[in-house]
Order: structure tokens, then sequence, then C-alpha cells
């Protein structure tokens, strides 16, 4: 079997493993199978042209896995982050309104004889 064809059966493999998968692939789990793939396929053009494309595969395949789950996590705590600074957004309006319905309280309790 040509070199080029155990790459393409490398990575059609792992590509039949990961979708076997019963639930719904998760941010991390996409951005290491995205860049497993784009890795596999950098990595197997290199090695095509250095006269190896399987060991390319092979090394680029982790390499981009490694990197999707980077990227992914990342993106994923950006997301996380932003969430809850709308939530301390949202506790400080209403910090504010409980502390004006405070001070209209206490004037009307001054008012009263």
């Amino acid at each position: 079997m040509k070199p080029h064809r155990r790459a393409l059966w490398l990575v059609l493999s792992v590509l039949s493993l990961c979708c076997a998968c019963s639930s719904p692939l998760t941010a991390r789990e996409k951005g290491g199978l995205f860049g497993y793939l784009a890795g596999s396929a950098v990595g197997t053009g290199t090695g095509y042209a250095t006269g190896s494309p399987a060991l390319g595969a092979a090394i680029g395949g982790p390499v981009g896995a490694v990197a999707g789950v980077t990227v992914a996590h990342g993106d994923e705590q950006s997301r996380e982050l932003r969430e809850l600074q709308e939530q301390v957004a949202r506790q400080q309006e209403e910090v504010e309104r409980l502390r004006a319905d405070v001070r209209r309280l206490a004037r009307e309790q001054w008012l009263e004889p």
C-alpha cells in the first residue's frame, strides 16, 4: 500500500472513531477534531513534498489537535468571562436600584410625624 493511502486510512479511521460518540461534541472536542484533520492534511502535504506523507500526517495530526483544543478552550473561557461580566453588570444595577429604594424609604420615615 502506498504511503499516502496509509495516511488517508489513518485519518479516516480516526475520524470514524470520533464520529462514534453518542453525545454532541463539545467546543474543545470539535476544535481538537478540526485541528487534527487540518494538521494531518498539512502534515501529509509537507510529508509528501519531503518523501514521507505518513510520517507528516502522524506528526501533523496530534500537533493540530493540540492547537485546536487550545484555541477552542480560549474561546470558551472568553465566552464565560463575557457572561460573568454581564451578570456582574446586572447585579450592580440591582444594587443601585435597592440603594435608591433605601434612600427613598429613609426620607419617607423622616417626613412622617
